[in-house]
């Protein structure tokens, strides 16, 4: 089979009402692959019952590798096909306007039940550097 393109779900697609459904119904329409972000505003299992796309889960792996296994567990059972492992932020560079912004992580779907993200409060700075400090886990490389 040979893909005519690959869409990837970023973050921003969730800023749009089921932005990740309508992606994963597009690219079942073009017959090709999509990538649900790891930071998608709708749950894996909504994006699986929404159409028969060919989909990867993209997957940031957490300090506590329970958050992580669940996620590929639940990626698994509703038939993505691949995980897209993802180890480029072991640490955030210091992003001056997120910091002046104070940049909120998106909410994240995939997360609830599996950890609080209501304590990522921080006066100075940006929680979205604050979640990959505290919840990825930066021991990860190529080596």
């Amino acid at each position: 089979m040979i893909f005519k393109l690959c869409n990837i779900s970023t973050s921003l697609v969730s800023m749009l009402i089921s932005g990740e459904v309508a992606t994963a119904r597009a690219a079942a329409s073009c017959n090709t692959l999509m990538v649900l972000s790891f930071s998608a505003s709708c749950k894996i299992e909504e994006v699986a019952s929404s159409c028969n796309a060919i989909r990867f889960y993209q997957l940031y792996v957490f300090k506590n590798r329970d958050i992580s296994a669940t996620l590929v567990r639940r990626a698994e059972s509703h038939g993505f096909k691949a995980i897209v492992l993802t180890v480029d932020t072991p640490m955030l560079g210091r992003r001056e306007a997120d910091i002046r912004n104070k940049m909120v992580a998106p909410a994240n779907a995939n997360l609830e039940g599996l950890m609080p993200i209501d304590d990522l409060d921080t006066a100075d700075g940006s929680k979205l550097e604050k979640y990959a400090r505290d919840t990825l886990d930066p021991s990860l490389s190529w080596k």
